[in-house]
């Protein structure tokens, strides 16, 4: 009898159990959080160009040792490193006292050469009344020879008088632009906005002609610089004609800013180094956020002139996270996280690589940025078909674009 006591005791606990069981998922799935609205984008398998990865670093097209044109004694500096700096900006003096005395002289020949000449006219218009008059008497029979070309000879001495004194004023005029000109180069400005990197000279410090005060670069006119082996040359100077752009991977900027930068070829400089082997290449950039900074390391990513297949997604489907970047996919109407690794951009997609994602897998691309693994999905925008990828519309691909080395 106890035995068959237990036994009822033992299923009624069991059906007790299913009973709470099947109460509790009722009501986890009523109060449970709604189903998230998304939009989703396939997952594609492509044939890409291979890229390499290669180092560089920021650069600054233009920096600037501010030199003095003139000597003298510094004194004043009104900068620091590490100081913005905009165009015009007076950045240094030197005692302009001589130079300042040196103008007023000048000024002072200036105006003694116009006196000069003004007499000099007055001597000439005199000597040509006095020729007129006794022209006008030898032809009346009234002067002699003699008389008549004196008349002349004094005329035209009075004519070189007045040359000489003119070209007397040309020179004042020039000593009193020169004088100035030092004058205005005791005064030292910023040739352009930019940052001062360097000081070189301090006050009360004496400079020489020629001598630097202080370094400044611009940080609106940046450049990436890289070095590519010759392997990949024709690739990359291909880009230049199709203007593709080469993407940028800058650690500096850390995950949160925006850790990739993009930009188009300038140029390949002739002559590869003699040791390494390697062509230097400058890539526009674009520094419009002001996040860039010259000396920056980056790692760039090249195109090289073989193929492979790789899967890629919706740049919007990659979600950056503190243990690094995932993407969403659907699993039966419900979220899965799916660890990734970024190869390159090529468009609007990005190669990746990930232990998890399929060719034909829904990725969410909208609605990820508070999602969480096992959230209920409500696909707002099914795709209709494969996503528009970089090769052919199958998701094949054409065996014609980028892909990556990933190292």
């Amino acid at each position: 009898m106890l035995r068959i006591h237990m036994q009822i005791n033992t299923r009624a606990i069991v059906r007790l159990l299913g009973l709470v069981a099947l109460t509790s998922s009722t009501l986890l799935a009523q109060d449970g959080p709604p189903p998230a609205n998304v939009t989703v984008g396939e997952v594609l398998s492509e044939t890409l160009v291979r890229h390499r990865s290669v180092t560089g670093e920021i650069r600054s097209r233009l920096t600037s040792n501010l030199a003095s044109q003139v000597e003298g004694l510094l004194v004043e500096l009104d900068v620091e490193e590490g100081d913005e700096v905009a165009k015009g900006q007076v950045i240094a003096r030197i005692d302009d006292q001589r130079a300042r005395i040196a103008v007023r002289r000048a000024e002072s020949q200036l105006a003694y050469a116009r006196a000069v000449i003004q007499q000099r006219q007055v001597e000439l218009d005199n000597a040509t009344r006095d020729l007129a008059r006794i022209e006008e008497l030898d032809r009346l029979g009234s002067s002699g020879v003699s008389q008549l070309d004196e008349s002349r000879t004094l005329v035209e001495s009075r004519k070189a008088l007045l040359a000489q004194a003119q070209s007397e004023l040309t020179t004042a005029q020039g000593d009193l632009d020169l004088a100035k000109r030092e004058l205005e180069d005791m005064t030292i400005e910023a040739p352009f906005s930019g940052r001062v990197v360097e000081k070189r000279s301090e006050i009360g410090q004496w400079i020489g002609s020629g001598d630097d005060i202080v370094t400044i670069v611009s940080l609106d006119t940046l450049e990436a610089r890289i070095d590519i082996p010759e392997d990949v040359y024709a690739a990359v100077r291909a880009t230049m004609s199709t203007h593709e752009k080469i993407e940028m991977r800058l650690p500096a900027l850390g995950l949160g800013a925006g850790q990739e930068i993009y930009g188009e070829v300038i140029t390949i400089l002739p002559g590869a180094d003699t040791l390494s082997r390697l062509f230097p290449v400058r890539i526009a950039v674009d520094n419009t956020a002001g996040l860039l900074r010259p000396g920056m390391s980056l790692n760039a990513m090249v195109p090289t002139n073989s193929s492979e297949q790789y899967i890629t997604v919706h740049k919007d489907a990659i979600v950056r996270t503190p243990t690094g970047e995932v993407v969403y996919y659907s699993n039966d109407g419900v979220s899965a996280i799916a660890p990734i690794e970024r190869l390159f951009a090529i468009g609007e997609r990005m190669a990746v690589r990930s232990p998890v994602l399929r060719a034909g897998m829904s990725v969410v691309t909208s609605g990820n940025e508070r999602m969480f693994p096992g959230q209920p999905l409500n696909i707002l925008a099914a795709p209709k078909g494969p996503d528009v990828g970089i090769g052919n519309a199958d998701g094949t691909g054409s065996g014609n674009q980028s892909q990556s080395e990933g190292n």
